[in-house]
């Protein structure tokens, strides 16, 4: 099952360690982070006098002298051991299934079994991940295995500024093997300081050695008692091919007392974020309308509107039934929004969420609708094309984890639905918030900027080419925070690029803004924003959103002829409008979602911008050739 946070705290961790720059950075950022480092855990060749498995999954050349730097940073190691051959899963997705427990990576597993049972409060494992999906995927899987957070500081450090914090923080890295064109015996034992500018200026060369071009060991770093002196150094040449040997040095390390250091590795001072909540009344609760499925005429799109039973039964299984319900939501869902009763019910939620999904969840969006008549609302889109997710589970730097069990993005052919992203610091899990007092508006403008920050680190890993953002939803707490959201949007896209402002009455972590995004890569057909007198419309590769105020609902709806079919509409509704007769332009079978508000506004050029009841309408794009 997929493993999930809303608060994160103070962890208690244990650190995957192999000797080298990456592993002992990790630590290092766990620390500066504020988190606890219990003891260290490492994989060894079952037989001691082999020092290289050329594993797909962990470093082992330098095994020998992890027990040195474990002494030298005065904290226990416990260890496990695998065999040379047995990376059997090598698809990037991980499954125990094929291998009956024989790959390598349940020797992880084991390893961690053993450290809980030698530490129960670790609640979190540290590894050195870079760039490597196939190595987070799977220290991913035996954490989500075993209850722990997978934290992973270092995803995604562009390589060049990276080697370079490495070499400010003064660590003595140490290279001990080479494979890669560009690299000599003659580098081996050299520092990272003393070859980095080398090391960048070879076009076929990862400057951090992330494409196994050297592994490395850290000799010295503020986190050593003892400076780790290497003697005897001996080349073992295992290939000497003249433009790229695979090389590597056996040697000793000398122990060598160093005088205490002043603050060494300060932890961050914890710090207490303020709540957000909507403070004005609640409409009176709106009656749940039957919920609805679509199919495409091709069969290709599903959409399930409005979801939602009244339920004795608790939250998470109430969640868990809905979801259930839906056929196929497990393997071509693309996109889930959950408009929750309560935000008090998010864990509930994200329980049932949890029970339902394994791997490959889909992207999604939760924010909190008071004035629904049940506890919670789903509206589901399915595609039954080819679709791929970004989920990444770890805390890092990059880009905050998921709070949910969801993706951050699913790509559809060339069209890329953003999940909710909220103004999260990444690696503290925090909100930004203002230093003095609870200013909300403040907060907003914070938050927003934050969630676009973050968006911009997603979208580079969604895919290789840039993103062209044709629609956003943001979601804030009280109308007058709309002109805050197009100060920051409009500052950002410019009046070209629609945004529909939505006012809720809470967030989760109880935030100030929630953004969705939705755009293209660059070798799909740009969005193409087209508008009327009334209405906005945001047109992908093979879909698009179409946004009017509800009284012009009929004029929209006839807009999207010939091109594309209506599939689902979603309103935004003010009390006033709750049974307003525009509703009825609604085509029958065409799933209609009702969500209480105080009002929403579309940041656009032609549309106004107070809050209104507002529509918006998703629909499929037809054939041509038809």
């Amino acid at each position: 099952k997929l493993q999930f946070l809303y608060f994160i705290g103070t962890m208690k961790v244990v650190a995957l360690i192999s000797g080298g720059k990456d592993s002992l950075n990790a630590i290092g950022k766990c620390l500066e982070h504020g988190h606890e480092v219990v003891c260290l855990a490492n994989l060894a060749p079952e037989v001691t006098a082999e020092e290289e498995l050329d594993s797909f999954c962990f470093q082992t050349v330098g095994h020998t002298h992890v027990d040195e730097i474990a002494k030298s940073m005065r904290l226990p190691l416990v260890r496990g051991t695998i065999k040379k051959g047995t990376s059997n899963v090598t698809s990037l997705a991980y499954s125990t299934k094929p291998t009956d427990g024989s790959d390598e990576v349940e020797r992880l597993y084991d390893l961690l079994v053993k450290v809980k049972q030698e530490y129960p409060e670790v609640n979190a494992v540290c590894s050195g991940a870079i760039l490597s999906n196939y190595q987070r995927l799977r220290v991913e899987s035996v954490c989500t295995r075993l209850g722990l957070m997978s934290l992973s500081y270092l995803w995604q450090r562009h390589q060049d500024d990276y080697v370079a914090e490495i070499v400010d923080k003064n660590y003595e890295v140490r290279l001990i093997k080479i494979a890669s064109m560009g690299l000599k015996c003659t580098h081996l034992g050299k520092t990272l300081d003393e070859l980095k500018d080398y090391l960048a200026s070879l076009d076929y060369c990862h400057s951090a050695g992330e494409g196994g071009e050297y592994e490395s060991i850290v000799t010295d770093c503020d986190m050593y008692h003892d400076r780790l002196v290497m003697h005897d150094m001996k080349v073992v040449t295992e290939s000497d091919d003249q433009f790229a040997p695979l090389a590597r040095i056996e040697f000793t390390l000398e122990a060598q007392p160093k005088t205490p250091k002043e603050g060494r590795m300060a932890p961050r001072p914890a710090t207490t974020t303020p709540q957000y909540e909507f403070t004005g009344t609640v409409p009176k609760t709106l009656p749940a309308r039957a919920s609805t499925r679509w199919e495409s005429a091709d069969g290709q799109w599903v959409i399930y509107g409005g979801l939602t039973a009244a339920s004795t039964d608790t939250l998470e299984a109430t969640t868990y039934s809905l979801l259930g319900s839906v056929e196929g939501l497990g393997t071509d869902g693309c996109f889930v929004h959950v408009y929750g009763k309560s935000i008090t019910g998010f864990a509930a939620v994200n329980k049932g969420y949890n029970r339902h999904f394994d791997t490959n969840p889909p992207s999604r969006a939760f924010v909190e609708v008071a004035a629904q008549e049940h506890d919670v609302t789903f509206d589901a889109m399915l595609y039954k094309g080819k679709r791929e997710t970004l989920h990444v589970q770890s805390i890092s730097e990059w880009a905050p984890a998921c709070i949910g069990p969801y993706a951050q993005a699913t790509t559809l052919g060339g069209t890329v639905l953003h999940a909710g992203m909220l103004g999260l610091d990444p690696p503290s899990m925090t909100l930004v918030t203002p230093t003095e007092g609870p200013d909300r508006q403040q907060a907003v403008r914070m938050q927003a900027v934050r969630a676009l920050r973050s968006y911009d680190a997603v979208m580079p890993i969604v895919s290789s080419s840039m993103e062209r953002v044709g629609l956003g939803i943001a979601y804030v707490l009280e109308g007058e925070d709309v002109r805050v959201v197009k100060d920051v949007w409009q500052g950002r896209y410019g009046e070209e690029v629609p945004c529909l402002v939505v006012a809720v009455t809470a967030l989760p972590k109880f935030a100030a803004f929630e953004l969705q995004l939705m755009s293209t890569i660059t070798s799909a057909e740009p969005p193409a924003i087209s508008s009327t007198a009334h209405t906005v419309t945001a047109a992908f590769s093979n879909m698009c959103y179409t946004i009017a105020p509800l009284e012009h609902l009929a004029e929209a709806l006839v807009s999207l002829a010939p091109s594309y079919e209506p599939g689902h509409v979603k309103v935004f509704v003010t009390e006033s409008d709750y049974a307003a007769p525009s509703l009825e332009a609604v085509p029958k079978g065409v799933p209609l979602t009702l969500l209480p508000t105080s009002g929403s506004a579309c940041l656009y050029k032609t549309l106004g911008q107070e809050p209104c009841s507002m529509a918006i309408i998703w629909g499929a794009k037809l054939d041509q050739k038809e």
